[in-house]
């Protein structure tokens, strides 16, 4: 996943308007001008909305644990889910919030927008997030990411859409959940960099259960690459970066 992925094009114009931000901290609700959150810690907030239910729903709803920004962070669907793994793979990526603030454009009251996720990272920069499959991207929700786009230019945030993942490649990061446990971590400085089989690099790292927990751990955390648009297996190519 790439944060500086922008949501559509440089020539984004709508969203000039003035815009209020609805949020709350601690439970107090504040709604101010964008001009002035500059310095409110969106990461701490706590959702502005319920997650919808409705009679027969699928209730595909739940939390993430995030390693690195040591909190759980809600999701309310499978590609949200998706979503947090691929964030919680993110080395820069300190703290996530979910359902961040409301969005309103003055001169259209009836026009908000929650946006999906509030990511910190450790430059202290920021990005909003919104998920939405691509099939399911229509032209409502076209005008609301240009308008969230332009907002977040405005205060020097990124703004990307999440379109989710292949079935393989989500099937891959759910597996390598379970290796991302600094408990896996290993002593790298005299692993060679370059390509070789998953299998070779496993034997180097103590072989056996341990040295493919290992591997795997490094493939979580992206210090060994692989194709994740292929199932893992032993055979497969990977690549060691870097010197150590």
């Amino acid at each position: 996943m790439d944060l500086e992925l922008q949501w559509g094009t440089a020539e984004v114009t709508s969203g000039d308007e003035a815009t209020l931000i609805e949020f709350r901290i601690d439970g107090a609700r504040r709604e101010v001008d964008a001009a002035d959150v500059a310095d409110v810690p969106f990461e701490l907030g706590d959702p502005v909305r319920t997650f919808p239910s409705w009679p027969g729903k699928r209730n595909y709803e739940g939390s993430h644990a995030m390693t690195r920004a040591g909190r759980s962070v809600p999701f309310e669907s499978l590609t949200e889910r998706s979503c947090l793994i691929e964030l919680d793979r993110l080395p820069d990526v300190v703290a996530v919030s979910s359902q961040p603030m409301w969005i309103r454009w003055r001169g259209e009251p009836d026009v908000r927008h929650a946006p999906d996720y509030f990511v910190r990272r450790a430059d202290g920069s920021a990005a909003l997030i919104d998920v939405r499959p691509t099939e399911l991207i229509d032209d409502d929700a076209r005008e609301k990411f240009n308008r969230t786009r332009a907002t977040a230019a405005r205060l020097g945030w990124n703004y990307v859409v999440y379109e989710g993942a292949s079935p393989v490649r989500q099937a891959n990061l759910r597996f390598l959940m379970r290796y991302r446990s600094e408990a896996w971590r290993a002593d790298t400085r005299y692993l060679r960099p370059g390509s070789r089989c998953l299998e070779q690099i496993a034997g180097e790292l103590g072989g056996g259960a341990e040295g493919l927990g290992r591997c795997y751990h490094l493939v979580w955390r992206e210090e060994v690459a692989v194709d994740l648009e292929e199932p893992l297996s032993l055979g497969m190519t990977a690549r060691v970066k870097g010197e150590r």
